[in-house]
This record gives structure tokens, sequence and C-alpha cells, in this order.
């Protein structure tokens, strides 16, 4: 045909949280189209689906938000008045991991070692959630 030189390029994205509302889950989707997620907006319930790498991809956002509060002059007190950084955490997150994720993100440490443990707990923590949620 006399158009058969023309490329057409189509660009897929796709909404985070649209997907929690779809009959299909987010690990359907091939990889290259997972394009972005909001991970601001991320409960509890989509946490659980995550990979390892976004699980850290989340904690770096929530470690990156509270800092540029705290730059903002924000007390840690101030911004656990306003809000619970932690709050959809709290379910998979296991008790003795809890104040390990809590300093790292306040301290902004960015420590691979300390991000295996704190994304090891995570993964006990949401098997034992997901176990919960099965009963």
């Amino acid at each position: 045909p006399r158009y058969s030189h023309y490329i057409i390029e189509i660009t897929l994205t796709i909404e985070w949280c649209s997907m929690s509302k779809s009959q299909f889950h987010s690990s359907n989707i091939p990889t290259k189209f997972r394009c972005s997620m909001n991970l601001s907006n991320m409960k509890t319930k989509d946490l659980i689906h995550l990979s390892n790498e976004e699980l850290t991809s989340y904690i770096y956002a929530i470690q990156e938000k509270l800092q540029n509060k705290l730059d903002s002059g924000l007390s840690i007190d101030d911004i656990i008045d306003e809000e619970d950084p932690f709050e959809e955490l709290e379910p998979i997150l296991p008790q003795e991991v809890y104040p390990i994720l809590v300093l790292n993100i306040i301290n902004n440490i960015r420590s691979d070692t300390i991000m295996e443990a704190i994304i090891e707990g995570l993964q006990k923590g949401i098997k034992e959630y997901k176990n919960k949620i099965k009963e």
C-alpha cells in the first residue's frame, strides 16, 4: 500500500490507581507497559503486590517526601500530626523491622544493607498479611 513507509508509534500509559479497580492484577501487565506508579496514593492492598524493587521505590518516595517536609522547617512531630507516612506499611511490617524503617526514613539513610533487611521484613509481613486475609 502507498502508506507503508509511515511508522506509527503508540505510547501506552497505565495509571496504577485504575488497576486496583480492574479485574486484572498489575502483575499480569508486561514490565515494559508498567510505566509509572503513583506511589503517594498506594494502599496496603496495593503494596502487597509490589516487587522488591517497587517496594524499595515506594520507601524511597516516602523518604523523599518526608525529607522535603523536614527541609521546609516542619518537625517530625508536625508531620506525623498531619499524616502518618508509615500508615500503609504498618499492617505488613513486622514489629522488629518497624523502628529500622522509621529511623532509615527520618535520617535519610540509603544503605543497600538496611534496605535489604527492610524488604526482607516486608516480604515476611506480606506473606503473613496475605494468609490473614485468606481466612
